[in-house]
This record gives structure tokens, sequence and C-alpha cells, in this order.
């Protein structure tokens, strides 16, 4: 008991002590505040520029994505690097094809398929990129299909600065196979998706 009490008596003295230095408990109060206020900005600065929680709306990218899936999407992935075919991206597409169908300016979650000098076209709804198949695992046999693009005899070439996207539900996705979409330009290229936080956590 006497350990007990005499070390109640130093935390006490302490205290007091601290309470009495420079600055006092109402400067350390400030300082906590400021220290919050400080994380706060801290963690709005990743979410406006580094990280960012998307929400997927829609069923283009089944099976990969579902409706209401929230994905994590990295902002400075592409500052210094091109996105590589695979990839799955935010972008956005061009002001025309929002205005033409009456919908709001909004990012659209997308792979991939051919960048910058690739040669494509499809072929009863499977892809060819520079003259051979494309692997597309995440490509179930009930999604393939939808628009076609091109074919053997005119290909398709993505442009310089540019890439092509593809909903990996086919049947259902409006990408650059629509001619009122077409290629990206890298500047409306948002991020790239690393992972899922809800309903599982899982990488992209």
């Amino acid at each position: 008991m006497t350990v007990i009490k005499t070390f109640a008596k130093l935390k006490r003295e302490s205290t007091k002590r601290n309470d009495t230095m420079a600055g006092g408990g109402k400067w350390r109060a400030l300082d906590f505040v400021l220290y919050l206020v400080l994380v706060a900005l801290i963690l709005i600065a990743l979410r406006a520029v580094v990280i960012d929680p998307v929400r997927v709306d829609g069923r283009s990218m089944l099976d990969t994505f579902s409706d209401e899936d929230i994905m994590i999407v990295d902002r400075t992935a592409y500052a210094f690097a091109s996105p590589k075919r695979g990839d799955v991206v935010i972008c956005y597409y061009p002001d025309e094809y929002y205005e033409d169908h009456g919908l709001t300016y909004a990012s659209r979650v997308k792979r991939v398929v051919a960048v910058a000098g690739d040669v494509i076209y499809t072929e009863n709804g499977r892809l060819f990129v520079n003259g051979e198949p494309a692997d597309e695992p995440y490509v179930s046999a009930e999604r393939a299909g939808g628009y076609e693009i091109g074919s053997a005899a005119h290909p398709v070439t993505v442009g310089e600065g540019c890439v092509f996207v593809c909903g990996d539900n086919r049947r259902e996705s409006s990408d650059s196979r629509r001619a009122d979409v077409g290629e990206i330009p890298l500047c409306r290229v948002a991020g790239k998706v690393r992972l899922v936080l809800y309903p599982k956590l899982r990488w992209v």
C-alpha cells in the first residue's frame, strides 16, 4: 500500500509541475486540438490527391466488381507512368458523351485493354491485340460480346497518348467500343484501382 500511495503522490506532483510549466494545461489542450486539425488536414489532402474511395455504380464490370462495391483508387499511379493493358482505371469520358446522353459528368471504372500503338479488333466477341487473342480471364463466356471493334481486315490502331477501355461485362458496358466514347486520352485517366474495401477486402 505504501508503494501505491507513494506512486500516486509522485504522479500528483508530476501533474502539478506540468501544469505550472510554460504553457500549462490550457496550452497542452490547445496543442492537442491543433494536432487533431493537422491530422484531419493530412487525411483530407490524401483523400483529394493520393487515395480516393469510389463506389461502383452499375453492372458493367461484372464479375470483377459488383454494383455498390467500394474501391480504393490510387490517384498517383500514373504520375510518372502510363496505364498498362489489364489495369483497372477510373476515367472520364468525352464531354460530348455526357451532353448527348443527358448524363452527369461522372467517372467510370473500366479496364485498359489496349494502349497507344496497339492494333485491335474483335471477332465473335473475342478481343485480338496485335494479331493475338487477348488473355482475359476476367471476361466470362456469358459476359463476352456486345459492341464490336473493327475486324481482322480492318483493325483499329490506338492513338498516341490514349488508351482503349472496356468493361469486363462486355454485353452491358458502354465503353471505348462506342463511337461516342472512343479512345480515352491519358489526361482523362484519373487513377488506378488498387483494392476493394467493401463488401470484402481484396486486392485487384
